[in-house]
């Protein structure tokens, strides 16, 4: 069942939620986590529950978008995760992050419990995780992880400029663009009327 497949009424009555589902693709030991307690089996995947130790960076998208950069936070690690943080390129950098949501009832009606689960898992995100980190102090220990989407480009060269001598790179020969400059402040007319 898909969140298509859900009346209208039944996501308007006030008494749907959703959780937060995470997949880290970790090169030798990935992760599938969400943001509950215990075990929870979702479209078929099964994930482990974080509770709050995991906190994840407000997401800005849009319809049909993912997400820039997203960043994960274990505020309160322990040594040994930091122990085990450090060094990881090989582990972490450019693997695949996907993050989703999933509705569930919070109340129980008809003879369905609160806490099921409705429809499948969506996807919010997907993304690359690079930049694995680790601070430590007297007071504090905190590992940092981040996932740049496919509309961030970070650390991407730019493919080119809509420029004559750009796309004569590209395609020797093209003159397409060549009269690109000599049409500012102008219109063009197309088709005659």
């Amino acid at each position: 069942m898909s969140i298509h497949d859900i009346p209208d009424e039944v996501l308007r009555r006030g008494d749907v939620a959703c959780t937060i589902l995470c997949q880290m693709d970790f090169a030798t030991n990935p992760q599938r986590w969400w943001l509950g307690y215990g075990p929870l089996t979702a479209g078929g995947v099964e994930y482990q529950g974080t509770g709050d130790a995991i906190k994840i960076s407000a997401m800005s998208i849009g319809y049909g978008m993912s997400a820039g950069m997203v960043r994960f936070s274990v505020p309160n690690a322990s040594p040994e995760m930091i122990a085990r943080c450090d060094n990881q390129e090989a582990e972490v950098n450019a693997r695949r992050c996907q993050v989703l949501y999933q509705l569930f009832s919070t109340v129980e009606r008809g003879g369905d419990h609160a806490g099921r689960l409705i429809g499948d898992p969506i996807s919010i995100f997907v993304g690359r995780m690079r930049n694995m980190r680790s601070t430590s102090s007297a007071e504090a220990r905190e590992i940092e992880l981040e996932a740049y989407g496919r509309l961030s480009w970070q650390g991407k060269a730019p493919y080119g400029r809509w420029t004559d001598g750009d796309q004569r790179n590209r395609y020797p020969g093209d003159l397409g663009l060549s009269l690109l400059p000599t049409l500012r402040d102008k219109a063009v007319t197309w088709f005659r009327t």
